[in-house]
């Protein structure tokens, strides 16, 4: 709230809260300060709640899936982004389904996966066997990221035509005459534009949408953007 009231900062974004963090309190905070960016990073690992009980996240899917239904009860605009773990010790295949299921239920704007490997000095290193072999790590995380990238594509193209304001904060790593920045809800937006943009929010159309980012044209004549 100190922050929010600091001249010269335009927007504030939480970093990877843990889900037992995310009470009451903090959604009001969020939806009563205009500052404060439309999106949380909500780190889930895994949609079983066998797979969680044994990463002792001290969480279940169920309690999940209704911290997500309040989430979106106080932000209705919000973006959720999720770190996803496949192959965890013990995980079997019905497990691995209810990952795909609460990811499609979920429809996270983003997502980071990774297949499971075990790590020095970890609880799961020193009790649990990796018994989930190699290929199947593989296939699983493709079918997750397939699943992902169909939703992230879906989202995305639910923007087109829309107007966005955009905080421009690097140039192009494709084209030199191109800007990219992001939406309150974290989505990369592409635009042309000149070096001089760079931190400054601009109001841009959105016109065509890929699986991971968006691209516009500014537009000074239309409403103030949405999003």
């Amino acid at each position: 709230e100190a922050i929010h009231e600091v001249d010269g900062i335009e927007r504030i974004r939480f970093a990877s809260p843990h889900p037992r963090h995310v009470d009451d309190r903090f959604l009001a905070t969020m939806a009563r300060l205009p500052k404060i960016c439309r999106h949380l990073h909500l780190p889930v690992q895994s949609g079983s709640t066998r797979v969680l009980e044994a990463m002792r996240r001290r969480y279940s899917r169920e309690s999940y899936l209704d911290l997500v239904a309040r989430i979106r009860g106080a932000l209705p605009e919000v973006a959720l982004s999720t770190d996803m773990i496949v192959g965890f010790p013990g995980e079997t295949d019905a497990d691995f389904e209810e990952t795909l299921s609460l990811t499609a239920a979920v429809r996270y704007h983003s997502m980071f996966s990774f297949k499971y490997s075990p790590r020095p000095n970890t609880l799961a290193d020193k009790r649990m066997r990796d018994d989930v072999d190699e290929a199947e790590k593989t296939r699983r995380i493709v079918a997750l990221q397939a699943l992902q990238r169909e939703i992230q594509s879906s989202l995305n193209e639910a923007l087109v035509g829309r107007m966005v304001a955009v905080l421009v904060d690097a140039s192009s790593r494709r084209r030199e005459t191109e800007l990219s920045g992001r939406t309150s809800t974290n989505v990369v937006v592409n635009l042309p534009g000149p070096a001089a943009w760079i931190g400054r929010t601009m109001p841009v159309r959105v016109e065509r949408a890929g699986p991971h980012s968006v691209w516009g044209r500014i537009d000074n004549g239309a409403a103030a953007p949405s999003l």
